[in-house]
């Protein structure tokens, strides 16, 4: 059984790295995702070059998009206990800038 992925950025920030690692990206792109909550904003960023991607806990400048999670959302959703759409249209998450990168990632990405 996978380790349950807790609302903190170390646990979550594992979590994508571990998560973009197994999944096969169609297209390179680039995003920062930035948690919020009870974490100061802290960003991460996943660059997918050749199809392979990296994650790293900074900000990335002039991304296509860019991800604003509450902390307790995306770990839910990192998790399988919420589905990313619906956090979307719950505006739990918020998605901003290229709309075709962000859902060919988010759909690669989440599912």
């Amino acid at each position: 059984m996978a380790k349950k992925v807790e609302p903190r950025f170390g646990s979550i920030f594992k979590a994508v790295e571990e998560k973009a690692k197994k999944v096969s990206f169609l297209q390179d792109t680039a995003t920062q995702i930035t948690l919020n909550g009870n974490l100061d904003n802290l960003p991460l960023y996943v660059k997918v070059e050749d199809g392979i991607a990296e994650v790293a806990p900074y900000e990335y400048i002039n991304a296509p998009f860019y991800i604003d999670a509450d902390a307790e959302t995306f770990a839910a959703v990192l998790n399988g206990n919420k589905d990313f759409v619906v956090a979307v249209a719950q505006g739990s998450i918020t998605i901003n800038g290229d709309a075709v990168q962000a859902v060919v990632f988010c759909r690669t990405m989440f599912g």
